[in-house]
Parts: structure tokens; sequence; C-alpha cells
């Protein structure tokens, strides 16, 4: 099958089946997968229709030889005086699921609605980049819940699932991959869940794992702008305080008061959005410093910026959430996750639900706990409150 070309751009200008021919700088090359794997060879330069004609031959020959089950991984069969030089691109070693997707819609663009594709594949790559690299190899499907449980609600994951378990189902089919771990994704999905945020805490040792490595650099790359511990007093001030990222983001220096011979943080506002607003609930609360709150606050350097905040970007304006959580926070807590040192990965924002949770456990009463950290006590027991996993029951 022709498709239309364009000879001064690169791109597709034949398909058969599986195997493409396409313009890339200037020359005529075949491109196709076969058993997970990726390959390309360069037939000559876009000069001349014969040079096409040649490529199409080949690529028609290929396709052929895929069906029939007779493909030459040599790839001498397709260019006998320079098969060494007709270097495929390197194999890869183990297909993940971006490949899968990526194979799913090569070869099924012509028979998929537009409208399908517009909506549904684009949601499925909007989940894709959402993610860590760890969480798209196929034997982590519970980390890819887990990390898109981040930004998604239940519902709106149902969609995107079931077209990546439609994209499997096809690569198992075709022998791109041996089995589908997402057969049973969407029968996980938590059940008439509102907020994209799971109910689960971290309990206190891996909240400590988790400050020192970010304190120590311990997962910060060399070649990296900007060290991790740079971002180590923002996440202890979350961890003791079970602020909402944005209301920590929000606060100025001139928000921490002494008020009868106490020291207290005045919690007023909120930044997230480019936007500087009310807290979520629109009320001002006092939150009591202890000693080890006290004890960081004096820790952190008062750095200059023209809003005087506690924890500035690095650029000195408002911290921006979202690049913390992509280029901070996940790789620190995947590797910790990936090392053993906590039993799951979780989100940011689970350092509030990880100090309401102890906080309760320590026998403060739910009122209390609500007026200290801005909710609800019914609120706190529906989605912040957490079941200990290692509870020993006590004899009678």
């Amino acid at each position: 099958m022709f498709i239309t070309p364009d000879d001064n751009k690169d791109g597709v200008v034949a398909k058969y089946g599986k195997v493409s021919v396409e313009r890339f700088q200037g020359s005529y090359r075949i491109r196709w997968r076969f058993n997970g794997q990726r390959y390309v060879i360069t037939v000559g330069k876009a000069d001349t229709d014969t040079t096409l004609k040649v490529a199409s031959a080949k690529a028609q020959e290929i396709n052929s030889d895929i069906l029939m089950e007779r493909f030459d991984e040599s790839l001498a069969k397709y260019s006998p005086k320079h098969a060494q030089a007709l270097a495929p691109v390197q194999r890869v070693a183990k297909v993940n699921l971006a490949d899968v997707w990526e194979h799913y819609k090569e070869a099924n663009v012509q028979r998929v609605a537009k409208t399908t594709q517009k909506k549904d594949w684009k949601e499925v790559e909007r989940c894709l980049t959402k993610v860590s690299s760890e969480a798209l190899e196929l034997d982590n499907p519970h980390l890819l819940l887990q990390e898109l449980l981040e930004y998604y609600s239940s519902s709106t994951l149902k969609k995107a699932i079931a077209n990546i378990n439609a994209a499997c189902n096809w690569s198992v089919e075709t022998k791109l991959i041996s089995d589908n771990p997402y057969r049973n994704l969407k029968k996980q999905l938590p059940k008439g869940q509102k907020s994209k945020r799971s109910k689960e805490c971290f309990e206190p040792e891996e909240v400590k794992s988790i400050i020192q490595s970010f304190s120590s650099n311990e997962f910060c790359s060399p070649a990296s702008a900007y060290s991790h511990s740079y971002y180590s007093g923002y996440v202890e001030f979350l961890a003791f305080t079970g602020f909402r990222p944005e209301e920590a983001i929000a606060l100025n220096w001139n928000d921490i008061k002494e008020r009868n011979g106490r020291t207290v943080i005045v919690v007023s506002k909120a930044y997230s959005k480019r936007e500087l607003k009310d807290t979520k609930t629109h009320n001002t609360r006092i939150f009591p410093c202890n000693d080890q709150l006290l004890s960081l606050l004096r820790r952190i350097p008062k750095r200059q910026n023209e809003n005087n905040l506690v924890f500035p970007s690095v650029e000195g304006g408002y911290l921006n959430q979202d690049n913390f959580l992509n280029r901070q926070w996940r790789p620190v807590v995947i590797k910790l996750y990936q090392s053993g040192k906590i039993s799951q990965y979780l989100p940011c924002y689970n350092l509030r639900h990880s100090f309401i949770t102890r906080l309760i456990r320590d026998g403060y009463d739910p009122s209390t706990v609500a007026a200290l950290v801005g909710n609800s006590p019914q609120v706190i027991l529906d989605h912040y409150l957490a079941a200990k996993k290692d509870l020993t029951l006590p004899e009678l």
C-alpha cells in the first residue's frame, strides 16, 4: 500500500503489512518489528524512483516471509552483498509497554476509528508519559497502577487500561510478547474512588528512610542539575506537619510567629496552578511547633527570594509540585521501593496520610487531628486513616 509521498519530507511512503518503507535523512529505509525486536535496513539514496521500487520490493518480500514464517533474521536473504553493512537497529532486549503500544498503533492505525485514536489513544499516551520507566516494564503492572492513581481517578483510568489491555492481547496474538500482564489490572482499580489519591501511608521507619535519602543525595545522579538535598527540608516539613503540599509551598517566614510563648505556624493560603489562593477549606488554622519541627525550621537556610518563601524553587519562585514529583520524589521513592527499604511506592501527598495515621495510632482523637490538619473528622476517617498492615493481635 503506497502512501502519497512528499519528496522533500521524511516519513512513511509505503506500507506492506507490518513492514514500512520510509524516507529518512535523504535515503530510503525499510523498518519493521519481528518477535519483539526492531529492524531497519537502509536501501540507498532517495534520489531515483528505482531505489524506491527496490525498497518496496524488498519490503513486500520481508512481509511475505514474516507471514509465511520463513523470515531470515540474518537479513542476508534481503541483501546478500551487504548483509553486514545493512545493520539492523540494536535489538531490544526487553520490550516495554511503550514499545507494545507503538507497535499496536502502527498495525491498527487504518482499522481503528479516527475519533478513537484522537480521544482514547491520546489518553493512553498521556498516561504513559506520566509514569516512570520502571513502571513501563511488563513485569511491573502494580507499579504502573500505583503511579497512575497519583494522577487519575479510577473512573478515568478504566478506559485507558482497557486500551492497554487490548494492545497487549493483540501483541500476544502476534507473538510480540508471550503474556498479557495487564489482563486483570482493571479489576484492581479501587472501587468507588473519587479521589486520585490512595488511602495508604508510609510507616514511620519508611518516612525516615525517605528523609535520609533526600538529605544524603543517596540516589542523586552526578549529572543532575540540582541535588536532592535541596528539597530535604521540604520533605521533612511535609512529614512532620501533614501539610498539604500547596500549603507548604505557599509558606513564608512571616507565617511563623510567637504566640503566648510558643512558636506556631499560621496556615492561611495555598499555592497551586500558578496561583496563590485560600486554603482548601477557606479557613485559617494555627499549627503548633514541637521541638522536632522547631529544630528543622532553624536548620532550613533562609534563601533570598521576593516572596520570603520558606521553600522556594532553585530559581527563587514558588516550587512547582509537578516538577518536584517527576524529577525528585519519584526517582528517590521508586529506588527505595526497589531496594526493599519501603514496602510500596506512594505519591508525596501521602506523607499527609502518614502523619495523620501516626497521630491517631498514637492516641490522638480524630477531632483534634482534623483541626490540626484542616479537615473534618469524617474526612479523616474516610480518606486519610490507613489500616495497619503488620498488626499483631493482642492476647486476652
